[in-house]
């Protein structure tokens, strides 16, 4: 699961627009997402996680299923298996949305036996009842065993927890049999307490058994909140060491899915274009579109920051479609407003310094899989936390936007390995508006800093895989300057001698 990398898409708009230069037959379906390998290869993702698939009321949307058990066209059974086994041989996983709580008023549920079904008349599944329960572990096992899916997230999981009268068990037995059911127990397990019902995340201490991840709607929250100068930086920093209130008790950062943005609000451009509180969106400094070279610089710099956090956290990244090519809205969160991908975006400057920066973290992701891609939380002597001047941080001071965090190597690790060319990794998060200058640990002896990121700089320049060189400010006292809205990773490397 530590090494899961996951691009979230909606199947028909996926490929359906005309830029995508697939035939009528083929845009729109799961074949054209197949035929779209290279992209998610140019990305680093190996998962994707497909929005729900299955019939569904069309005037309320996809979370509103009308059953359970194959794709929308029966036509494309078939083909969404040839996806699924195409996808597979290039080493990409193929995970499902699924809403299993409620149906539509249409589903042929709701005409059979309604008491035993249903909890209310807002079309309600009663997931305590035996039947109810038959009923998703058949509709999971299908999904499996017919069509080789490798996992599920779960749609307003919270409400799968809920007894006959709707009370929060602490055993749910849906729960409890998806995690020990001999072919689902194999599989992935997510929850995702989005209600979309209510239209809202519910905060809940989910039942998981070892087993079940979650879409964790913390780290959204929190990244948002301190990138637009709302939170304290304590919070920015229990999700970069994966959210270690959540995640504690027998699980670990592997079972911890990370975003900042999501497909039931606004895209990751219109998150840093319109300030929108329930979005928790910032517009730096005006709203909508604009021609200010400083509030596009700002916005810029915001979304660099977006997608360096979410890569540098312990956890699994879940990239949204769209986001690496500036898809708006228009600052809507209506989902009749989202538009198919646009294939000929991805010919834009923004699209092509965004893709090559997400790459270049998806590579740096597995290349230090030691410290980034862990199943295990990083111990107290492998991570210190510094404010400016390397003392600690104001943990509880609302007015301080700047953390800094060095991420070291098991001491363990033979430096005299000549393949281990990489040791420890600093990163810095400055969220105020004024630059600053901080003061970097010294590195390990015979290394020297590099510069891999820093999300001031102009393109190409603003990451680099090899590495470039950092000037001292003052002999023996590395120092950093950094611009405002800005996040900055170094790393040491050994020293070549001349």
């Amino acid at each position: 699961m530590e090494k899961l990398m996951v691009y979230r898409l909606n199947v028909t708009d996926f490929t359906k627009d005309p830029s995508s230069n697939l035939t009528n037959e083929v845009g729109g379906t799961f074949l054209g997402v197949s035929e779209k390998l290279d992209h998610f290869k140019n990305l680093g993702v190996n998962a994707i996680l497909l929005e729900p698939i299955v019939p569904f009321d069309k005037q309320v949307g996809p979370y509103f299923p009308s059953h359970f058990f194959s794709p929308q066209n029966p036509l494309t059974i078939q083909s969404m298996k040839e996806m699924v086994k195409r996808l597979h041989a290039n080493g990409i996983e193929v995970l499902m949305e699924v809403v299993l709580t409620h149906t539509s008023q249409t589903a042929s549920l709701t005409k059979i036996d309604r008491p035993s079904y249903y909890l209310s008349t807002k079309n309600e599944l009663n997931c305590a009842h035996p039947v109810v329960q038959q009923l998703i572990l058949d509709s999971l096992r299908n999904w499996v065993i017919e069509y080789h899916i490798d996992g599920f997230c779960f749609i307003n999981a919270s409400s799968m927890l809920r007894g006959f009268n709707g009370e929060i068990l602490s055993r749910p037995p849906l729960i409890e049999a998806i995690s020990f059911d001999p072919i689902l127990s194999n599989t992935k397990l997510i929850a995702d307490s989005f209600d979309p019902i209510q239209k809202s995340t519910k905060e809940i201490q989910f039942p998981h058994w070892k087993r079940w991840a979650e879409m964790n709607a913390e780290f959204f929250r929190d990244t948002r909140n301190y990138l637009r100068g709302e939170t304290l930086v304590s919070n920015l920093a229990t999700r970069i060491c994966g959210s270690g209130d959540i995640f504690l008790n027998g699980r670990g950062p592997a079972f911890c899915f990370n975003f900042v943005s999501r497909n039931h609000g606004l895209t990751l451009v219109d998150s840093v274009s319109f300030s929108n509180a329930s979005e928790l969106s910032w517009n730096c400094g005006e709203e909508g579109a604009t021609k200010r070279k400083s509030v596009l610089e700002t916005r810029l710099k915001q979304i660099r920051n977006y997608l360096f956090i979410l890569y540098i956290s312990l956890g699994v990244p879940v990239l949204n479609m769209g986001d690496e090519c500036g898809q708006s809205s228009g600052g809507s969160v209506n989902r009749g407003d989202r538009k198919p991908f646009n294939w000929n975006a991805l010919q834009t400057g923004f699209a092509i310094q965004t893709t090559e920066f997400i790459s270049f973290l998806s590579a740096l992701k597995i290349r230090r899989s030691d410290l980034l891609q862990r199943r295990e939380f990083l111990k107290v002597e492998n991570i210190d936390w510094y404010g400016t001047n390397l003392s600690p941080p104001n943990w509880e001071d609302p007015t301080s936007k700047f953390l800094a965090v060095s991420l070291k190597v098991e001491k363990e690790i033979n430096r005299d390995d000549e393949n281990m060319l990489d040791g420890d990794m600093f990163a810095a998060f400055n969220g105020g508006d004024e630059a600053v200058t901080t003061t970097v640990p010294l590195p390990p002896a015979d290394m020297a800093w590099v510069r891999l990121v820093d999300t001031s700089l102009p393109f190409p320049g603003f990451f680099s895989v090899t590495g470039d060189s950092i000037p001292e400010m003052m002999p023996g006292a590395p120092a950093y300057e950094m611009a405002s809205h800005s996040c900055v990773l170094l790393e040491a490397r050994r020293r070549i001698d001349d």
